[in-house]
């Protein structure tokens, strides 16, 4: 089950407190910024610091891409499409 917009409005990390990119298809929460995943178990987020994943280089390069081909939504007002800093660093690694 997906999570509704009104949710993804006002979802951020417990950590940092800033937006997280939104996989769907993969029931993750994702912040680029700490490279930490977040996972969507029954349809809940388990937004808990102590239950992030930290995400290995392939893996949060892979994600990125994702992200960079609109493949991912942002949630409390990050834009999946713009995370142009990082973009620029998966170029930079392909």
């Amino acid at each position: 089950m997906p999570l509704e917009g009104p949710l993804l409005d006002i979802l951020a990390c417990p950590i940092d407190k800033h937006g997280l990119l939104y996989f769907a298809d993969e029931a993750v929460l994702y912040n680029p910024r700490l490279r930490r995943l977040y996972r969507i178990v029954d349809g809940s987020p388990v937004m808990l610091a102590d239950r992030a994943e930290p995400a290995a280089d392939d893996e949060h390069l892979r994600l990125l891409k994702r992200a960079a081909h609109g493949e991912a939504v942002g949630t409390a007002g990050l834009v999946a499409e713009r995370l142009d800093a990082m973009d620029q660093g998966v170029k930079e690694l392909e």
